[in-house]
């Protein structure tokens, strides 16, 4: 029989799947339910970035994205006449896997594909999307919610009642739990800027690079894109129109002709519209992303300009920080002000992507297709080039209450660079590295940090000094922390890191396991060089600490878990 649910999930996008497997891999029950009555279709947000295809990583999904999905860059702008090619570029640089990022590049994926497996693994926890369930109310209370829904079917509304301890509003920006908390959505909607995003079946169409037409700008006649998706005839088009009063909806005779009438290209034939949707640049983010026991996530909590790739990873890494906290709560094993960490974590992250994003949004609006050639247009004013910050691999919280670093201490007044740290040494709250060619001293087997971490638990990286005297006290003072506090979980799990110069006997007796950094990645990757460290890494992949032994690893987790263990 299930357990009550602890967490009602209200939307079943990205972010509210996302926090739903979260959840349901650390043993919190949990319910999403839906508005519609079926899932939604079209490819909308299409490009994973490098950040969130390592939390898919840690969810157990990205084999299943990396099949569906490619990795595109080359793009094409035609002249006027719509044939004759004016330019070829890459919009990013192809990377080759390193030892601290083995997945360096955006994958190319529709959202309802990436929607459609992050169902398929929800349903391995035997959580199910509940279709047609309409949140229409929400009241709480210091233990929890209680939550009015509404049931619709094809002949009848069934109301109901729902208890939770935690509410995750994931219903998008016309949802109604940001409404019924009464945050504001503060930003611009630029009424005079018109967009079409189509999801079509193309035919007669070079599928080798994402290809340009027309003009934008002041004066320009209007622009049209066509991106291929993975497969064999699926494209997403995006229309820059000068003005919103242009005819162009669902309907694909309209889309076909005013294509037709931009490119001048009569060859390429559109055969369905999967989706279509016209579109006004809305940049808004709310005042705070919780109120009591109620959190906004993804487009619930900021909307933006679809420019750069941004909106799908932000909203998934926003159920990623916020999931390890509800499920260190709900096992109560949390301390008091850890929840709230979520707003003061992701604020910053989300302001700075609105920048970024609109920023792009401006470049775009002042060139596309013909207008563009390589002669008169630099990388820093192109928006089609895209910058390294927008993989994400530097977004960083290093500002955050609860992250501690005795290496490096925060200055008084520094200005943080949250979305572009990727040089420069680690600190706590920057992305957790992965590391290659580590050996298992018990199994003589290779793995990878990344194949160490756990999403359901703080991982702890004891690197040993030259005698390894640093490892057995602190294995020891994590002992509470590594006892079971549910049916095979524990809130820590400990890992010696040895130089490939030290033999593993100098830390026999520990309890924690022990890998042999042969290659020097590790230590590399940390920055670690003759003096031991103690770097803890999250459960969302993030370094919650670096350290130098035990008084420093009771702050930490003093931070985090409270006088709860």
């Amino acid at each position: 029989m299930s357990s009550p649910p602890a967490v009602l999930v209200v939307g079943a996008g990205p972010a509210g799947l996302a926090a739903a497997l979260s959840l349901a891999q650390n043993g919190v029950p949990v319910r999403i339910i839906e508005k519609s009555n079926a899932y939604q279709a079209g490819s909308r947000g299409v490009g994973i970035q490098p950040r969130t295809l390592e939390a898919f990583a840690s969810f157990g999904v990205l084999d299943d994205i990396f099949a569906r999905g490619a990795t595109k860059n080359k793009m094409r702008a035609y002249a006027p006449n719509g044939r004759d090619v004016a330019r070829e570029w890459e919009s990013f640089e192809i990377l080759e896997p390193s030892p601290s990022a083995p997945y360096p590049n955006p994958c190319l994926i529709p959202q309802d594909d990436t929607e459609a497996i992050l169902r398929d693994h929800l349903q391995r926890y035997n959580v199910q999307v509940e279709l047609g369930r309409e949140l229409v109310s929400l009241e709480q209370d210091d233990e929890g919610v209680t939550a009015q829904i509404v049931s619709h079917s094809d002949t009848s509304s069934t109301p109901e009642t729902v208890r939770v301890s935690w509410m995750i509003g994931a219903d998008g920006a016309k949802g109604i739990t940001r409404k019924a908390l009464g945050l504001e959505f503060v930003g611009e909607t630029r009424e005079g800027e018109g967009f079409l995003l189509a999801d079509l079946e193309v035919e007669n169409f070079n599928r080798d690079a994402w290809q340009l037409w027309g003009t934008a700008g002041s004066g320009g006649t209007g622009g049209v894109a066509l991106r291929p998706l993975p497969g064999d005839s699926r494209c997403v088009l995006l229309g820059r129109m000068e003005s919103m009063d242009v005819v162009w909806d669902a309907d694909l005779s309209r889309i076909q002709e005013h294509f037709n009438a931009i490119s001048k290209r009569d060859d390429i034939k559109f055969t369905r519209a999967n989706w279509a949707s016209k579109w006004r640049p809305n940049i808004r983010m709310v005042n705070k992303f919780y109120s009591g026991r109620v959190f906004v996530i993804g487009d619930a909590a900021h909307v933006h300009s679809p420019t750069g790739g941004q909106g799908l990873n932000s909203s998934v890494q926003d159920a990623h920080n916020l999931a390890w906290k509800i499920t260190l709560a709900y096992k109560k094993a949390a301390s008091p002000s850890l929840l709230s960490t979520y707003e003061t974590e992701r604020m910053p992250i989300i302001a700075e992507m609105l920048n970024i994003s609109t920023k792009l949004l401006d470049k775009y609006q002042f060139t596309i297709g013909s207008t563009v050639s390589s002669a008169t247009l630099n990388a820093a004013a192109d928006p089609w080039l895209r910058d390294q910050k927008l993989r994400q691999l530097g977004v960083n919280c290093r500002w955050s209450p609860i992250v501690v670093d005795e290496r490096t201490p925060a200055v008084e007044g520094q200005v943080n660079d949250v979305y572009g740290v990727e040089a420069g040494v680690l600190r706590a709250g920057d992305r957790a590295p992965d590391a290659s060619g580590l050996i298992d001293v018990s199994s003589v087997t290779t793995t990878t940090l990344f194949g160490e971490f756990s999403s359901t638990s703080h991982t702890v990286l004891v690197f040993a000094e030259q005698d390894g005297s640093i490892a057995l006290p602190i294995l020891r003072k994590l002992a509470p922390y590594s006892a079971q506090v549910s049916p095979n979980s524990s809130l820590v799990q400990s890992i010696v890191i040895l130089p490939s110069t030290l033999a593993s006997h100098s830390c026999e007796g520990s309890s924690g396991k022990m890998l042999v950094d042969r290659e020097g990645h590790a230590y590399d990757a940390y920055a670690i060089k003759d003096e031991g460290y103690v770097v803890i890494v999250r459960p969302d992949g993030v370094v919650g600490a670096i350290v130098k032994g035990v008084d420093g690893i009771e702050k930490y987790f003093s931070g985090v878990f409270g006088t709860n263990v």
